[in-house]
């Protein structure tokens, strides 16, 4: 199971935990760097410009964070 002296157990423990959850919202959304992609066709990253730029259109294919 591991190597003598090792704390690993096969039996394992269980845990107690009694948390709550608080948080409230959603997480900002990323934002991409100036010069940055920003959308387009199959584009899955961020489609929010840095402050000071906005997401230009390029083509179908490619747009970029312009400041």
């Amino acid at each position: 199971f591991g190597a003598i002296g090792s704390t690993f157990s096969a039996t394992g423990t269980t845990g107690t935990g009694t948390g709550t959850g608080t948080g409230t919202g959603t997480a900002p959304a990323a934002t991409q760097t100036v010069f940055g992609q920003c959308g387009g066709i199959g584009w899955t990253g961020p489609t929010v410009c840095a402050a000071g730029s906005t997401c230009q259109l390029n083509n179908a294919y490619f747009s970029q964070c312009l400041a």
